[in-house]
């Protein structure tokens, strides 16, 4: 069966509707343009109290082989939350950051000690002793840099764990 032309059809209906609450509620915001404003402002608040976010993985494979990756290479500054995802099986690692602006090669080594000499880093922050398929969530404020991320677990910062991160 055809509609008749005199009918009005369902989608104009709710179009007509949706005019009316619109322009109705348009006047009512007319009216108080300090809350249309407040709460953009509001909006734009909660989205930037989000920091950056780095995932961070600290991994040992069966031949040796170590690794600190990080998802991000450069961030924010400001506060930033890192993901530090231990994946080994086996061993402890840790996630130390530090500003630097030499080779991430080259931070003050104890060959005996087999670690950073962490006394001659100035600004270090960090998460130590993470346990094998441990994963924790560290926030730090960081400045405008270059910073060099490293394990200092004996031996592990010599075994290539270490990535640079620049923050602007």
């Amino acid at each position: 069966m055809k509609a008749s032309s005199t009918q009005t059809k369902p989608t104009t209906r709710f179009l007509q509707s949706f005019m009316q609450r619109f322009a109705m509620r348009r006047s009512s915001m007319m009216c108080h343009p300090l809350i249309a404003v407040a709460l953009a402002l509001a909006a734009t608040a909660a989205v930037a109290s989000e920091p950056p976010s780095v995932t961070v993985k600290l991994t040992n494979q069966n031949n040796g082989k170590m690794s600190l990756t990080l998802s991000r290479t450069t961030v924010p500054a400001g506060p930033v939350e890192f993901t530090i995802e231990n994946l080994s099986p086996d061993m402890k690692h840790e996630f130390m950051i530090e500003p630097w602006k030499g080779s991430p090669k080259a931070l003050p080594y104890d060959a005996k000690a087999q670690q950073v000499e962490e006394d001659k880093l100035t600004k270090m922050v960090g998460v130590e002793d993470l346990n094998p398929h441990e994963t924790v969530t560290a926030r730090f404020v960081l400045k405008p840099g270059r910073y060099v991320a490293f394990c200092n677990e004996p031996g592990h910062y010599k075994e290539n764990m270490v990535a640079t991160l620049t923050v602007k």
